[in-house]
């Protein structure tokens, strides 16, 4: 019998030998592991190195992200300094025409336009065949469009809105406006002193004063030229050098005049513009208005889509667009005009400049929204009086010779029929106040608008007088009363007009503005005025 028996269900343990600190043997066998691994793992490397390379060079060779990069980086990293006297910028797209074109009977739409012929050339140049011209760069939606208006509607732009509205219209097509509207080489070269007068009183920083402008008298048009005081009256104690500057910046650009130097006029007023775009812009809130006066923000506003619509200049939009959204902020949302201060209840006189910013900014293809010109319609029917044509400074206030040209150009923006019966009411009560009876320049710069866009008889009775040989009208009313410089102790006022409350400067703003409408706004209206001669 075995004296040491193995029990049935015990396995037997085997025990490894312990590697001696000195031996090779198990090391050779572990090492081709080590090596193998080192090669796979450097191998790894090398193609993630090679991956990432490629996908570098291919990230950078996509169009859409650099394109993108360089969108947002305009956009958020705008320019620290205004510089208009860049020529080149705008002009870029080469299907803008900088041709001279005629005007589209049925739809005005702003392009490129080359500055204008001297004011006061005689003769009328031969026109070229009519075609389109196109919008300036960024109407519209996406990358570069207009910015979006303050209540979210679309914009306004298009033909059912810039259909006979205005036009910027090209040298060629001015001269011949001038010949077939009234205007004559006499009109003209009463502009051209009026605008040489603006020049050089212009301040050094660009700016023009109402109360001060005698201040800033300059032997040359800025920047050249001695500044001194003279003896000009500046006819004013208010103190609005925005609304001055607007004044002051308007009757250029209503001649066609920008901030782009121009090889055809026979003076240089491109840094008389310049320097009022740039001091304006500096002086525009985050918010995008320019004053707390909504008076001088609504003439101011005109002026910079005025002057984006003449040059499609993308520095000029952005301050433009801005100014028309703060006007839709400020309207009245219950009566839908405007006064001195935002959401006031309205006065027909700040209303008035109000609404021709905003159809100035649809002239340049800027956004508007169709309900605050649509609210303003109720404005205006609160200010209407009940035998209909007649318009008071404010809801339930008598009517007023004044705030009836006012009412009644708002009512041709808004779209009233030509055959209206208010409106042509309210035509034969501006023909009892001739530019003979009354010399009230703010009421003849409305007035004249409302006749010529009515054309046909009423704006022959307007301009040329009752007999048609331009005594009593406007165009030589307003030529008798600009100062000659004959006024012994006031040489200097030689090419402007006084009698406004605004004084020298607004007055001669306005009155070269009604001596520019003969190309400075095609007339809302084309029919057949014979038609309606004896709807009176």
């Amino acid at each position: 019998m075995s004296t040491n028996p193995t029990a049935p269900d015990r396995r037997k343990v085997v025990i490894a030998p312990v590697l001696g600190v000195n031996t090779g043997v198990s090391m050779l066998r572990v090492l081709p592991i080590w090596v193998a691994s080192t090669v796979v793992h450097l191998a790894i490397i090398l193609l993630a190195a090679v991956l990432f390379t490629f996908l570098s060079h291919a990230q950078a060779a996509s169009p859409n992200d650099a394109d993108e990069l360089q969108s947002t980086t305009q956009v958020e990293e705008p320019p620290k300094e205004f510089d208009l006297t860049d020529t080149n910028i705008g002009d870029n797209d080469p299907m803008l025409s900088a041709n001279n074109v005629d005007r589209i009977e049925d739809v005005v739409v702003p392009g490129m336009v080359v500055n204008p012929l001297a004011a006061g050339i005689p003769g009328v140049l031969e026109g070229t065949a009519r075609h389109d011209v196109p919008p300036p760069p960024g109407v519209g939606n996406g990358p570069g469009g207009s910015l979006p208006n303050l209540t979210g509607d679309s914009s306004t732009v298009g033909t059912e809105y810039l259909s006979g509205i205005g036009s910027f219209s090209s040298p060629a097509t001015r001269v011949k406006d001038l010949a077939r509207n009234g205007g004559n080489a006499r009109s003209e070269a009463s502009v051209a002193r009026g605008l040489e007068w603006l020049a050089l009183h212009q301040a050094q920083d660009g700016h023009w004063s109402l109360h001060e402008c005698n201040h800033s008298a300059r032997e040359k048009p800025r920047p050249a030229g001695k500044i001194f005081t003279c003896n000009c009256v500046s006819g004013s104690t208010h103190r609005n050098d925005i609304a001055a500057t607007g004044f002051g910046l308007l009757p250029f650009l209503g001649a066609g005049i920008t901030h782009r130097p121009t090889k055809v006029a026979s003076k240089d007023y491109s840094k008389t513009v310049e320097g009022a775009l740039h001091w304006l812009m500096s002086k525009q809130s985050k918010e995008g208005s320019f004053s707390g006066d909504m008076y001088a923000h609504g003439i101011v506003t005109i002026a910079m889509c005025e002057a984006y619509g003449l040059t499609s200049d993308p520095r000029l939009k952005l301050s433009a667009q801005r100014a028309l959204n703060f006007i839709a902020y400020a309207q009245d949302p219950a009566g839908g005009g405007w006064r001195y201060a935002p959401k006031q209840a309205g006065d027909t006189s700040v209303t008035g400049w109000q609404v021709m910013a905003l159809k100035s900014g649809q002239m340049a293809g800027l956004s508007v929204p169709k309900n605050t010109l649509k609210l303003s319609e109720r404005f205006l029917d609160a200010c209407e009086t009940s035998n209909k044509g007649g318009y008071g400074y404010t809801p339930g206030s008598g009517e007023t010779i004044t705030m009836t040209a006012v009412g009644l150009l708002c009512r041709q923006y808004s779209g009233v029929n030509p055959r209206n019966p208010g409106l042509l009411a309210g035509v034969q009560r501006l023909k009892t106040q001739p530019p003979s009876k009354n010399d009230n320049i703010y009421y003849l710069y409305y007035a004249t608008q409302v006749m010529h866009h009515m054309q046909g008889e009423s704006w022959d009775f307007w301009n040329l007088g009752p007999k048609g040989d331009g005594k009593g009208g406007m165009r030589d009313t307003l030529i008798a009363k600009q100062d000659s410089g004959s006024t012994p102790k006031h040489p200097h006022q030689i090419g402007s007009w006084d009698g406004s409350p605004g004084g020298r400067i607004m007055a001669t703003s306005l009155s070269l503005l009604c001596l520019e409408v003969y190309y400075r706004h095609l007339p809302l209206y084309r029919r057949d005025m014979t038609s309606i001669k004896n709807d009176k």
